[in-house]
């Protein structure tokens, strides 16, 4: 045989027995930007940590986007509202029961619909002015002190009512004494009690002499 057909044989044959590779596989390609995501209300999670970097899920459509994104990408929702503590629902109440039921006692009526802190707030500082009505009426009948505090007590009473029936028909911009408000009527209160604390001392002071 000659030598290059002997040549041609064996690079036929090695051609033949090479192993074929085929086409080397792709990676398949990442979407970046918002998607949605695959977890259940159940999961109750807020914030992703993948191999992109943190995400947060929006709690209306459950879009997950980036943490660099302000605004949700598929409702428009605000960030800084999956932040936010979520509100506290009140039981619904008829105002016209509420408002006789504070009448009984101030602060009853807010309690009736869930505003424990109003309603501890009120009866404490109702129950206070009503001993010092009583006691300086005990203490010297029907005086200027005692008109005074009786009047308060009375006066409270009436704008408690007022307030918890404006609390229950969901108008808050009616109310009263709200927050800030009632601080000043204790602080103001207390400085009346003072003050007349201090002037019937002076008044027995001169008595005696």
């Amino acid at each position: 045989m000659q030598p290059q057909a002997l040549l041609s044989e064996l690079s036929e044959i090695d051609s033949s027995t090479e192993p074929d590779l085929g086409e080397a596989p792709q990676k398949e390609s990442v979407p970046s930007g918002p998607t949605t995501s695959s977890r259940s209300p159940a999961d109750g999670k807020a914030f992703l940590v993948g191999t992109d970097g943190i995400s947060w899920a929006c709690k209306h459509c459950d879009v997950v986007n980036s943490i660099d994104t302000e605004d949700c990408s598929g409702c428009g929702m605000p960030f800084a509202d999956l932040l936010r503590p979520p509100e506290t629902v009140r039981p619904k109440r008829d105002p016209n029961t509420v408002a006789l039921i504070s009448l009984f006692w101030p602060g009853a009526g807010h309690g009736y619909i869930g505003d424990w802190g109003q309603a501890i707030a009120r009866g404490v500082v109702s129950f206070w002015i009503f001993v010092v009505a009583a006691v300086t009426y005990a203490q010297s009948g029907l005086g200027p002190m005692t008109t005074i505090f009786g009047g308060l007590s009375f006066v409270f009473w009436a704008v408690t009512a007022h307030d918890a029936f404006q609390e229950a028909s969901n108008a808050p911009s009616k109310v009263i004494l709200r927050g800030r408000y009632l601080v000043w009527l204790v602080l103001g209160i207390l400085v009346l009690l003072m003050g007349m604390l201090v002037v019937e001392g002076l008044q027995a002071n001169a008595a005696v002499r």
